[in-house]
């Protein structure tokens, strides 16, 4: 009985001048094919399906102007729609794969339960596109209100196909296996029907995850049937929008959706659709802006010396509040105490932000700096002199910059100037670590050099006298005003407290003379006196290796540097020759030891006063 009776059914209502196919294997030329199986599954009973097939149950509602494509190239399509007004508006179609054309909308059939006639003409046939590009651009060439979109065989049975939306749609038809996921995304199992933006639009973009064998769509403008108006009221936290022009009202989110009066928490564009008294449905879409509070940030650096000054914000801020500080009514407050402070903003919709502030404000304190020198008053040229240096407040490790008369010379506690010059002036610079000293950077004191000339000594010529009855009068080159003299030792001098006294030492001798300026800067210098004596010959030595009397050691012979001295023996061959006797003659030849005998010198003092010497020397062994 069931089957009989969904055979009448179907024979009823079957269309006769309109082409169906049971799958979604569709044929680019449109053949005649039963319909029975699917139309049974997806809109029996009758019913039902006219309950949900359009918004709109008056007569008249429903005034769609439909496109007319013209041109299709490869990813792109153009067609021209006339609006209500009678106005052109061009109609373009651009996507990131290709698409073509169909000769009529695909099982157009079901779209005869629309109210109002849908032309039957070519319209664009697209295979979507999966992945992460999948993007068709529809645009019109001015703005335009309510346009809608057509759409035939989304998906197949067994295949679902996914859209997504830039804007948020309402339904006008449903034509039967659709699923409608969201305000902006709905999807096919060989799905139809009319969807509309409600608003004031330019574009509109597609974008699509699985690819399928193709659906047809289309565009058109929905004129309103009735004008509805949206005012809002915004708060914090919330608006509160208030729909007018209707009888009824079904909004797609907010608090109250079956009333005029909604109020919303979240921004984002919202739809209402409104009945009038004549049964007319019109859908109207509104930007809702929700107010949240702001972040409130504070600028300005919150630690200082002897006061800190911070600025709030919050953008729209209409007003500040601090607990604390000089203008705490104002966004910027200055603070002259350390601690925790408060900061609240309010704007014009009653939000409040508030954050909390440390502060640290360190009070000015006073570096001090001085220096001392190891000397005091008057300083000799060429004697070092060591400046300390002390502080207060420089902090843990100050920095510590001598200059000598401005120029840098040092770093440290101490400084040593061994080169100072009369007027030379020291000071040390510090540069404080310390937070809040003022100021950062001081000079110290300034020690002024008070250098007097220290005298200068020396001697123009060698001294060397006769040990045997000579003297000489020292008479070193001495600058400066002195004032007093001291030779030491004083052995040998005829007075050791005056300049130039008379020298006879009885042996070469090294005098030290100290002079001291009227200043009392102090200089010494060394001067030795040579005291040449007759040398003294030994006739023999015995180079047997016992360390007593192995060499010929001639007495006196180191004070003439200038000697010559040659060996010969016998038969007048020269087995010796040394100019000075550095090394002593330890009776040694061409490395082999002479045999003990006799044998004969001759020593040249090269002096005038002592002449040279012959003789012989006996080698014993």
């Amino acid at each position: 009985m069931l089957c009989c009776f969904l055979s009448l059914i179907f024979c009823f209502f079957r269309p006769q001048n309109h082409l169906a196919v049971p799958d979604k294997e569709k044929s680019s030329t449109f053949e005649q094919k039963d319909f029975s199986s699917f139309y049974i599954k997806n809109i029996s009973p009758i019913g039902h399906l006219k309950n949900k097939l359009f918004k709109n149950n008056a007569a008249g509602c429903d005034n769609i102007q439909w496109a007319k494509w013209s041109k299709f190239s490869g990813s792109n399509a153009t067609g021209t729609i006339v609006e209500g007004n009678g106005n052109s508006v061009d109609v373009s179609m651009s996507s990131n794969f290709d698409f073509s054309s169909t000769p009529g909308i695909y099982n157009y059939w079901l779209f005869s339960y629309y109210p109002v006639p849908i032309p039957n003409e070519t319209v664009p046939k697209t295979t979507w596109s999966a992945g992460n590009g999948g993007s068709t651009n529809m645009t019109f060439s001015h703005t335009v209100t309510n346009p809608v979109l057509l759409i035939s065989s989304l998906g197949q049975v067994g295949q679902r196909v996914t859209l997504g939306f830039s804007l948020p749609y309402v339904v006008l038809y449903d034509g039967g296996a659709m699923t409608y996921d969201n305000s902006t995304s709905i999807t096919g199992e060989e799905g139809y029907a009319i969807i509309m933006f409600p608003g004031d639009f330019k574009s509109v973009v597609i974008t699509s995850t699985t690819p399928e064998d193709y659906t047809n769509i289309t565009w058109g403008l929905s004129q309103p049937a009735f004008l509805v108006n949206i005012t809002t009221a915004s708060f914090c936290g919330s608006t509160t929008a208030t729909a007018s022009g209707g009888v009824s009202y079904i909004w797609n989110g907010g608090d109250s959706r079956s009333s005029a009066t909604n109020t919303f928490h979240a921004s984002g564009r919202y739809i209402v659709t409104v009945k009038n008294a004549g049964g007319c449905s019109a859908s109207v879409s509104k930007q809702i802006d929700v107010h949240v509070p702001a972040a409130l940030t504070v600028k300005g650096n919150l630690t200082g010396c002897g006061s800190v000054t911070a600025t709030a914000f919050v953008d729209g801020a209409v007003s500040y509040q601090w607990d604390g500080g000089d203008t705490p009514n104002n966004a910027g407050n200055t603070f002259r105490t350390s601690g925790r402070y408060t900061v609240m903003a309010t704007d014009a919709y009653q939000c409040r932000a508030s954050r909390l502030v440390d502060v640290i404000v360190n009070q000015p304190v006073v570096p001090v700096v001085n220096i001392t020198a190891s000397l005091s008053g008057q300083i000799c040229s060429g004697v070092p002199v060591t400046y300390s240096v002390s502080f207060l407040n420089g902090g843990d490790s100050p920095e510590l910059n001598w200059l000598k008369n401005g120029t840098p010379v040092g770093a440290g506690k101490t400084y040593t100037a061994i080169d100072l010059a009369n007027g030379d002036k020291i000071e040390c610079a510090l540069t404080s670590h310390i937070p809040c000293a003022v100021p950062a950077r001081l000079i110290s004191n300034s020690i002024i050099a008070d250098v007097k000339a220290t005298p200068t000594i020396t001697f123009s010529q060698k001294i060397v006298i006769d040990g045997r009855s000579s003297s000489v009068q020292l008479n070193p080159v001495i600058s400066g005003n002195i004032a007093s003299y001291l030779w030491t030792p004083a052995e040998g001098l005829s007075n050791p407290n005056i300049q130039n006294p008379l020298a006879n030492p009885v042996s070469t001798t090294d005098y030290t003379l100290t002079v001291v300026s009227a200043t009392g800067c102090q200089a010494t210098a060394i001067v030795r006196v040579l005291v040449l004596k007759d040398i003294m010959i030994p006739n023999s030595f015995t180079p047997n290796g016992d360390g007593i009397n192995d060499t010929w050691e001639i007495t006196n012979l180191a004070d003439f540097p200038k000697a010559t001295i040659y060996i010969y023996n016998r038969y007048g061959a020269n087995l010796y020759h040394s100019i000075g006797y550095a090394r002593p003659w330890n009776g040694v030849y061409k490395g082999k030891e002479l045999p003990a005998g006799t044998y004969y010198y001759l020593i040249n003092l090269h002096d005038q006063a002592h002449g040279a010497k012959s003789g012989w020397v006996a080698i014993l062994r």
